[in-house]
């Protein structure tokens, strides 16, 4: 300390854990200026600096800017009003930061069952999961725009545990189609084919029943917001998988 109640930069910085860039800043812009310089030219702060810098933390805290605070602070004063509609501001910013929070837990809580019995997770399989969740709300309206109520109430409204099942079940067969890619199977080979009876069946189970209608309102209806996990390849290898199995299952 440099004298009774007087602090260097760096000694002020460390009692009030605000940087030393900062305190440079807050005094350009004439918020905190230091109570004194030494001969070099050195800043020099006092008590009262301190208890000017901790009201500017507590008004930040308010949500005011810098100039607004500047200007509090030459007047010493506030209407409560003023205030009051700060502290609401701020209950609202946090109360939407709680929300995002709880949601995010949810999210990683979903997650965190749905792969914890997989030995391996392909990465872009994995990465499909998370943008499923947070796709979610993309989803909801675009079921809501082309589709009805009860049908878009059927379809998406599912309990946590079955739809964690389900994404179970979807990372396994989205993981097998990979696989059959990289080893290069053939689309017609009986393994292969049972990999596409088992994606149409997770599909209709995922739909409730109702695949068909979902796709027949594909080609009309607007690009539906919803990750590919698939490579072109693999794209390639399903279509002509499908194709066969098709042939060998009319309809």
């Amino acid at each position: 300390m440099s004298g009774r109640g007087v602090f260097t930069i760096g000694e002020f910085m460390q009692k009030s854990g605000v940087s030393i860039r900062t305190l440079r800043y807050y005094d350009s812009i004439d918020l905190l200026k230091p109570s004194d310089y030494t001969e070099g030219g050195h800043r020099l702060y006092s008590e009262d600096n301190l208890s000017t810098l901790q009201k500017i933390k507590s008004l930040q805290f308010l949500g005011l800017s810098l100039k607004d605070i500047h200007n509090l602070l030459q007047k010493n004063s506030v209407k409560g009003a003023d205030v009051l509609k700060s502290l609401n501001q701020q209950k609202q910013l946090f109360e939407a930061k709680s929300l995002e929070i709880m949601t995010i837990l949810s999210d990683l809580n979903h997650l965190i069952e749905t792969i914890e019995a997989e030995e391996i997770i392909n990465l872009n399989v994995f990465c499909a999961m998370v943008q499923k969740l947070m796709f979610e709300e993309d989803t909801q309206k675009w079921f809501e725009d082309h589709f009805s109520k009860a049908i878009t109430d059927d379809v998406l409204n599912i309990s946590s545990p079955e739809e964690i099942d389900l994404d179970k079940k979807w990372i396994k067969t989205l993981s097998k189609i990979k696989h059959l890619t990289v080893t290069e199977a053939i689309p017609s080979a009986q393994e292969s084919q049972e990999t596409i009876e088992s994606l149409l069946l997770l599909m209709n189970e995922t739909s409730k029943g109702k695949l068909e209608l979902i796709v027949e309102k594909l080609p009309s209806a607007k690009p539906l917001s919803f990750p590919n996990p698939f490579t072109e390849k693999e794209l390639a290898f399903l279509k002509e998988a499908m194709e066969v199995y098709r042939k060998n299952n009319p309809s």
